[in-house]
């Protein structure tokens, strides 16, 4: 494929994926086989904003003038590969000031994203104005981006109000950037950490207020890496917590916390507009964000930078993370999050730490998975490569060459520090929040949902039970 990225690995300890190559799944593959059949895992990011005012994509259609203009506000973009030890940053594919240490940025001062954005614009639509990093000519003289055994994005913006950090495939983006001179973008797998939703369905309530950013790994299947929808089918219909297998002792210790019983329970994994998976953000807030992809799911951290060690005010749980800088090679993990506000999804703004997890379905989880549905595109798929990667029979030549399962290809980056099932989300019944501004007409840039404070009203009497409001 002329527009794809090299196979080869460009980092020690990258994947090649000469033998990862994708052939059944999304009807992409049999209606363009020339152009798409055969892709492989290699992913990378796309921002979504809405900063001018002529030719307006649909998520920015009645907006207030402040989102186009003030929001948002990046400092620097950071892409990272795994390479079995640690994360190494890979220069084609982050935005800011690069140098011997890593990348840097500040906004305010002008300086990262907003002096170098113009090389990676990218083509707008739906949303008005994008940038990526993208190919200009053959997809081998461009960016690799991520590819198995892991790896890692990181935007830090001083507002991120309203906007979208998401992640295409590089062929689909290589393809979308020129113009898809083949007649097709190749558009079989995507993943939205953090998305406005305004352009979701035009005209219609939002289904969070204006500044409530989703998270959504089902926003396009690719039939390659296949997903878990809800708690319910992702365990089979079934009376039994099973999967995602890190969660069964926590279940088993604790079988009435949230997540446990997803035969009783409706809970969207998957998120979306069904979904818990969200980040309110504050106008004019610094937050740092982190999307991790390895063989347990995607990993979505957010940080408001905080003081440490004389620092002030730009601190994140990762080390080597920083509100205006980031280091050229980083540990495999953060600091774990502690916050129980920020473990439980639907992340209020002023939360310091928080995580949402979208878990992944290895092999024998998907194969359960499809089990509940009729056999389709997807389900078969999905089926077929579970006993293929069972099998070891996926690479070239093999009985059953590109049916894969590539959650199989990742490493287990030990994200998971003993968390609650609940930051893969809770039933949106849960969710106590008031919306006021989630309609035209009442959107503006100081939205803040008004919540139900878990926080102890007054320090109680010696003996008495403390108060919550």
């Amino acid at each position: 494929m002329l527009y794809a990225p090299k196979t080869a690995p460009n980092i020690p300890g990258a994947t090649d994926t000469t033998d990862l190559n994708c052939r059944y799944g999304n009807p992409q593959m049999w209606l363009h086989c020339g152009v798409c059949c055969g892709i492989r895992p290699h992913f990378n990011w796309v921002i979504g904003t809405c900063e001018e005012t002529q030719g307006t994509g649909q998520f920015c259609w009645n907006l207030p003038d402040c989102v186009s203009s003030g929001s948002p506000k990046i400092n620097y973009v950071a892409t990272y590969q795994y390479n079995g030890e640690e994360f190494v940053l890979m220069e084609d594919s982050t935005v800011g000031e690069i140098d011997e240490e890593g990348v840097s940025g500040n906004f305010g001062v002008g300086t990262g994203f907003f002096a170098h954005n113009t090389s990676f614009r990218w083509r707008g639509g739906d949303w008005t104005t994008k940038y990526a990093p993208w190919a200009k000519g053959l997809g081998t003289d461009g960016p690799r981006g991520v590819t198995p055994p892991a790896g890692l994005w990181i935007l830090s913006a001083e507002n991120f109000y309203f906007g979208a950090f998401y992640m295409l495939s590089q062929l689909g983006i290589n393809l979308e950037g020129q113009g898809n001179p083949t007649g097709t973008n190749c558009w079989m797998w995507e993943l939205d950490p953090v998305e406005g939703t305004a352009g979701w369905s035009p005209g219609e309530p939002l289904p969070g207020n204006l500044n409530m950013l989703y998270s959504t790994e089902n926003a396009q299947a690719s039939g390659c890496m296949p997903i878990s929808y809800t708690s319910r089918q992702a365990n089979g219909m079934r009376m039994e917590f099973k999967f995602p297998e890190d969660f069964r002792a926590s279940c088993n210790a604790q079988p009435n916390q949230t997540g446990c019983r997803p035969w009783e329970e409706d809970i969207y994994w998957g998120g979306g507009r069904q979904g818990t998976q969200r980040f309110e953000n504050l106008w004019d807030e610094p937050y740092v964000f982190a999307v991790v992809v390895d063989a347990k799911g995607y990993w979505i951290y957010r940080w408001r930078p905080t003081a440490k060690d004389g620092k002030e005010g730009v601190v994140t749980g990762w080390p080597g993370v920083e509100r205006f800088r980031a280091l050229r090679k980083l540990t495999t993990r953060p600091t774990p999050v502690t916050n129980p506000r920020g473990l439980r999804t639907d992340v209020p703004g002023d939360v310091e730490e928080a995580l949402i997890h979208q878990p992944s379905l290895s092999p024998e989880a998907a194969c359960l998975r499809s089990s509940v549905e009729q056999v389709t595109w997807q389900w078969g798929s999905d089926a077929l490569a579970a006993m293929a990667q069972e099998l070891k029979e996926t690479g070239k030549g093999s009985r059953f060459e590109g049916s894969q399962n590539w959650w199989a290809a990742f490493a287990d980056t030990q994200q998971n520090a003993n968390y609650p099932p609940s930051i893969m989300g809770r039933e949106v019944k849960n969710m106590s929040e008031r919306l006021d501004c989630n309609v035209p007409g009442t959107f503006t840039c100081a939205c803040e949902a008004e919540r139900r404070r878990e926080i102890l009203a007054r320090p109680a009497p010696k003996g008495a039970t403390a108060v919550f409001i």
